[in-house]
């Protein structure tokens, strides 16, 4: 009975937080809605409003390790903003600008910084799995407080965010350490998590050290989505499209009981992940009613991504609050 404690803890904490039941007779292929926003270009120049500029730390000077930064078109010299800091997924640097800061913010409200994922040799932004974890780690500690200090950053409402390696990120490099861990007012995992059930691209150490660096988290608010993946299909997202288009499964329901489908949340073990070693946590899970797996997904107006919006200005403190 002592070993399902903390299950049964987890549930209390947990289950009051998670969405309602999506409405099953959308389709199952979020692409099939139009999207109505794409990241901004990275412009040469000044930071300026709307626009997304690359800039670095003094110590990588000369080096292609960089970070972005988007200036929400709401932005005035003297004013306090909210700031979203985030991973990439895998395949992506800095430069490719993939990230979902600007889907989370819609460009206004927020500064949104990608940060880079800093090479063994530190000369480059890694596009796969980790690099030097001190390193990144090192980037993130120095980049955040600066960013706030020149661009109007409050420190109070930083938010930790990442899709796919990104989010895997979020409590990999983002609770790495003690210090680290404290620059987080919310955080926003989409699409995986580092939850010790696959080694990630880690170290056998790295990995078993999933449960320490989930307990960093204390009770900072932390919204964690996946998209539905299948018990029956192998071949990931582009395999599960393929059969959605050849049987015709035009709705969230046919194609949840065709494929077996089942949240990603559930099938990579991360509810029981959190159940077991921080069950007395502050978290939000959202299952998202699609297939697909990629940044783009919350470039489309969905309910989910309504949801996640609102869950931002909930958890973060008013101005003038304290």
């Amino acid at each position: 009975m002592k070993a399902a404690l903390p299950f049964i803890i987890a549930a209390l904490f947990i289950a009051p937080f998670v969405a309602r039941t999506a409405d099953e007779t959308r389709h199952p292929d979020v692409l099939t809605v139009a999207a109505d926003i794409e990241n901004p270009a990275i412009s040469a120049g000044e930071a300026g409003p709307g626009r997304m500029v690359l800039q670095s730390l003094p110590k990588y000077a000369g080096t292609a390790v960089a970070h972005s930064l988007f200036l929400p078109t709401d932005w005035e010299k003297g004013k306090r903003f909210p700031v979203i800091i985030e991973f990439l997924g895998n395949t992506a640097s800095v430069r490719d600008n993939k990230g979902i800061g600007y889907a989370l913010s819609g460009g206004k409200g927020f500064i949104w910084v990608v940060m880079p994922i800093v090479s063994a040799d530190g000369t480059r932004d890694m596009d796969w799995w980790w690099g030097d974890v001190n390193a990144t780690v090192a980037y993130a500690k120095e980049a955040v407080p600066a960013i706030c200090r020149e661009w109007g950053g409050d420190p109070e409402q930083v938010v930790l965010a990442g899709y796919s390696r990104g989010a895997i990120a979020c409590n990999y490099i983002g609770l790495h350490d003690d210090e680290i861990a404290k620059l987080w007012r919310a955080v926003v995992a989409v699409s995986h998590y580092d939850d010790g059930h696959t080694a990630w691209g880690m170290t056998p150490a790295e990995q078993q050290r999933a449960p320490e660096r989930l307990r960093r988290l204390g009770t900072t608010p932390q919204l964690i989505c996946g998209e539905y993946a299948s018990r029956r299909v192998r071949g990931g997202e582009a395999k599960l499209r393929e059969w959605i288009t050849s049987r015709n499964l035009s709705t969230f329901a046919t194609a949840k009981a065709e494929l077996e489908l089942a949240p990603l949340t559930e099938l990579e073990g991360t509810r029981a992940f959190i159940a077991r070693h921080h069950p007395q946590g502050n978290f939000t899970i959202i299952d998202l009613p699609w297939v697909n797996h990629g940044m783009t997904v919350l470039h489309r107006d969905t309910p989910e991504r309504r949801q996640i919006r609102n869950w931002l200005q909930k958890v973060l403190p008013k101005p003038g609050s304290k």
